[in-house]
């Protein structure tokens, strides 16, 4: 199996310290779990409750990745939608000026122009106020010259996965993404007796199987940028449809979408991304030292992350519920030394 015992020292040391509450880390190859580990609690306000391999997490924007982009990637391949066409083909509020030059695939890469984020939830009235008052959002860069991390254009693909398909959201991905894969337990809005893992505190009561992101929260809790709950091992299940080997046939995603994906797709734009993906090199990669330059991943503002390496076909999973003890707490430096120790091990 090999000795994780470097990448649990880490996580457990950062459970002493009071960095984090707890967290679920674990690692493979391919469909293979290799090492999966709960520390620490799942709840330390309100109520104590200690972590399990199997708790469920508030996954944040690893849904962009999990559901969003995979949904995206499904309609691609069927022919439903290219990544070329512009956004104006299917919103009216990017037919004028610059938002007319924007492309799908754009949205998917960080470079529309979109601003990051906005507190549209402290107005909107409703789930289709909230993805109006995004589509209205004006542009903040021209399109396709810079990467800025974006909220709002992962809102706007959720809301463009429904137009096409006539499909909610999070019905759509549950029926082409999580059932095909057996992620049995991952789930928009999820069930109340669940084991969740606790986020922050909010007027003396902590967030438990409510999405922490707010604009998600008003959006009826489904949304393209956050709202998705799952387990470490349900990730892996996901982790290993991208690490499947060259010549196996994979469930929703075929290989030639999935290469595409992991491609650089921002070389003149000061960042490096993928469809979806943060690529080694990118400002917000936390990938550390060891891995390839092949690796992808991304991170969740609850505490979340996952990498892979398609081509060695290693994943490793960190998920830890950091915003519990407060939105001030970083955890860049812990992924990057989590994920240095794992592929110590990996690729021995």
């Amino acid at each position: 199996m090999g000795d994780f015992s470097a990448a649990e020292r880490v996580v457990r040391q950062a459970v002493e310290t009071g960095m984090i509450p707890g967290a679920v880390a674990s690692a493979g190859r391919g469909a293979k779990v290799l090492w999966r580990e709960a520390m620490g609690s799942a709840q330390v306000y309100g109520e104590s409750r200690p972590m399990h391999k199997d708790t469920v997490f508030d996954l944040a924007s690893l849904t962009k990745v999990v559901a969003t982009l995979p949904a995206v990637l499904v309609l691609v391949q069927s022919g439903d939608l290219s990544l070329e066409a512009p956004l104006s083909r299917y919103f009216e509020a990017f037919r004028e000026g610059d938002k007319a030059q924007v492309r799908i695939g754009q949205l998917l890469t960080h470079t529309a122009g979109l601003v990051s984020h906005q507190p549209f939830y402290a107005h909107a009235k409703g789930r289709q106020d909230m993805i109006d008052r995004v589509l209205k959002e004006p542009l903040a860069y021209p399109p396709g010259q810079q990467v800025v991390y974006s909220d709002l254009g992962f809102i706007i693909l959720g809301a463009l996965v429904e137009k096409i398909t006539g499909t909610f959201l999070a019905t759509f991905v549950e029926e082409q993404v999580f059932k095909p894969l057996g992620m049995h337990s991952t789930r928009y809005c999820p069930d109340s007796d669940a084991d969740i893992a606790a986020t922050e505190v909010i007027n003396g009561q902590p967030k438990v199987g409510i999405v922490h992101d707010e604009n998600a929260e008003a959006m009826d809790k489904v949304a393209g940028h956050a709202g998705v709950f799952a387990p470490a091992k349900d990730l892996a299940k996901y982790l290993s449809l991208w690490t499947a080997d060259p010549d196996e046939k994979t469930p929703v995603l075929g290989r030639a979408v999935r290469q595409r994906a992991v491609l650089l797709h921002t070389e003149m734009a000061h960042g490096r991304r993928g469809w979806g993906w943060v690529l080694p090199g990118d400002p917000q990669s936390v990938t550390g030292d060891l891995w390839p330059q092949s690796t992808a991943g991304h991170t969740g503002f609850t505490g979340t992350s996952c990498i892979f390496d398609p081509i060695s076909r290693h994943w490793a999973i960190l998920l830890t519920n950091r915003v519990h003890f407060g939105r001030q707490t970083e955890i860049g430096d812990l992924r990057r030394r989590f994920h240095n120790a794992v592929a110590q091990t990996l690729f021995e």
